[in-house]
């Protein structure tokens, strides 16, 4: 999934996606169907790529976790996030089929499904725990 097609996705769920600058964060989403992002602080196209897939995750699934409580696990929700976002840039399927075809490397990877090294990365680590536990995704 490319970034046009994640805003086209947002649209079509009815998720606003506004830019301006903030603080601290690069990027952060509302349960109410809200995401804000600071572009300023996204260095390339694959940066906002990879927050935007991810703050879709959050609204998707919705995991949001309360900041106030110290019974909410916080890193629950981010794995949620983080499952969707690459559940949806680098298909399971799709990634078996490039590994297939040759491409062996995590940089080849990244390069192919057009994302940072350190998602690629990720959704390798996520993929092999799954496979591991015999999980069926």
């Amino acid at each position: 999934m490319n970034l046009l097609e994640l805003y086209n996705l947002a649209e079509e769920s009815g998720i606003d996606v506004d830019y301006f600058p903030m603080r601290e964060i690069v990027s952060v989403s509302f349960p109410e169907g809200w995401i804000a992002m600071d572009v300023d602080k996204l260095s390339s196209s694959l940066e906002e790529k990879i927050h935007l897939a991810h703050e879709l995750g959050h609204i998707q699934t919705g995991s949001f976790y309360n900041i106030y409580s110290p019974l909410d696990c916080r890193a629950k929700h981010e794995n949620r996030a983080n499952k969707w976002a690459i559940k949806k840039l680098i298909p399971k399927d799709e990634l078996d089929d490039a590994v297939r075809s040759g491409f062996l490397e995590v940089w080849e990877l990244a390069e192919y499904f057009d994302v940072t090294y350190s998602f690629m990365e990720q959704a390798m680590r996520y993929y092999q725990q799954q496979d591991l536990a015999g999980v069926a995704i």
